[in-house]
């Protein structure tokens, strides 16, 4: 018979996400700073227009038995 134990398992998955915003009436080192830093600040014209998450199938499992 084995021995229960307690584990600690961790599951890490390669995801890919693209974001694209359209980000109005800013320089392109402008844009590239807001889509980076502030794309959720209502200061700018920055809105979300599409979003892409994929899921590898690259998986790694880590355990670590809990003392």
């Amino acid at each position: 018979m084995t021995k229960k134990k307690d584990w600690a398992v961790t599951l890490s998955y390669n995801i890919k996400h693209d974001d694209t915003y359209l980000i109005r009436n800013e320089t392109k080192e402008g844009a590239i700073y807001i889509a980076e830093n502030q794309n959720s600040s209502p200061r700018y014209d920055c809105t979300l227009i599409k979003e892409d998450k994929e899921y590898m199938e690259d998986e790694e499992t880590t355990i670590k038995e809990v003392k």
